[in-house]
């Protein structure tokens, strides 16, 4: 079983033996002490959580948040949706379909990326310019299951393509997929920010395609389990850690605080923080992807655009129970509630 099917499988049973036996319930009552698990190595994206827990923010406001590093967005979901971590972070393309198809325990409740990170890289005299080039190739992605499998599939469904057609590789989230491309076992692979200035300063001359050109999704947002968010004494602590995450990404805005948030995240991973250049140049990128749509404050999530990102998933086949509302897939109102005390 690959690991999209365990995840989708896995969410459908989180109420049933499987996934009391694969990951027993934790409960969560009068909440201080919380964890956070990340949706891949710890790396820069990460700084907004990583900051709050290095600089005490979260322990200023009565918060004892436990950082775990996940291996991919799916894991990420499933160990949210379980209980087995309090937060988690997904993009929308990988939780949505998990929720109105699944019945996934899982609800949105902030937004840090207001558009999708992830770019495809291809050799410059053989770009991908059009989904329709992806059929009959193979393509690297980061994890199966994982936002970044999700997003190929979609591309070709978005043209009305069958996505099967296109055979995947796992090529990881560092620049190792430069390899893959070399020996020909890849056409193209998935980058973000961190992996692509990492090919960039090894000279390694590729074409980058936006996914979001095509699959244009609300980018990785905040999760809880949709039984946390429910039980009013959880509600205080979710808002407090909302509100230290809004002001790790306000801290994050600002050039000044780049060589501090690197050495932060060194702490966490000391080869991601090893590169002081590359950093500066990573959190300045993320600064774009970052910055709020729809007229809302940074950590409220875009209504607009998840309403609009969940009906383009109805319509190329990501969602097949269609129809719900967008309560279904996130609450806005423990951001609202965070940005309006600040």
């Amino acid at each position: 079983m690959n690991r999209r099917s365990f995840c989708f499988s896995t969410s459908a049973a989180l109420t049933g033996l499987a996934g009391a036996t694969l990951f027993p319930k934790i409960a969560f009552s009068s909440p201080t002490t919380l964890s956070w698990v990340s949706p891949a190595r710890i790396n820069l994206v990460h700084s907004y959580v990583l900051a709050g827990v290095a600089k005490g923010w979260f322990k200023d406001e009565g918060l004892n948040v436990d950082i775990r590093v996940g291996t991919g967005t799916a894991q990420s979901v499933i160990q949210v949706a379980s209980s087995n971590s309090f937060f988690g972070q997904a993009s929308s393309s990988t939780s949505c379909p998990a929720i109105a198809d699944q019945d996934a325990d899982l609800i949105t409740i902030g937004q840090v990326a207001y558009q999708g990170f992830f770019e495809l890289a291809a050799p410059p005299n053989q770009p991908i310019t059009d989904p329709a080039q992806l059929q009959g190739k193979t393509i690297g992605v980061m994890s199966l299951g994982g936002t970044t499998d999700v997003l190929l599939d979609a591309m070709s469904l978005a043209v009305g393509l069958d996505p099967s057609k296109v055979r995947k590789v796992v090529t990881g989230t560092s620049s190792s997929g430069a390899a893959f491309l070399q020996r020909g076992d890849v056409d193209a692979f998935f980058v973000f920010p961190d992996s692509k200035f990492a090919l960039r300063q090894m000279n390694v001359d590729l074409s980058y395609t936006p996914a979001h050109t095509y699959v244009p999704l609300p980018g990785d947002a905040i999760l809880v389990s949709k039984s946390n968010a429910s039980n009013p004494d959880n509600r205080d602590a979710i808002v407090k850690f909302l509100k230290v995450c809004r002001m790790g990404l306000d801290y994050m805005q600002n050039e000044k605080n780049f060589d501090e948030l690197i050495q932060i995240v060194a702490k966490f991973n000391p080869v991601e923080g090893a590169d002081v250049v590359k950093g500066r140049s990573v959190l300045e990128m993320l600064k774009v992807y970052y910055e709020p749509t729809g007229g809302v404050q940074r950590i409220v999530c875009d209504e607009q655009a998840w309403q609009d990102g969940v009906l383009l998933m109805e319509k190329i086949g990501l969602i097949k129970n269609k129809g719900l509302p967008l309560s279904s897939f996130l609450d806005n109102s423990f951001a609202k509630q965070a940005v309006a005390g600040m």
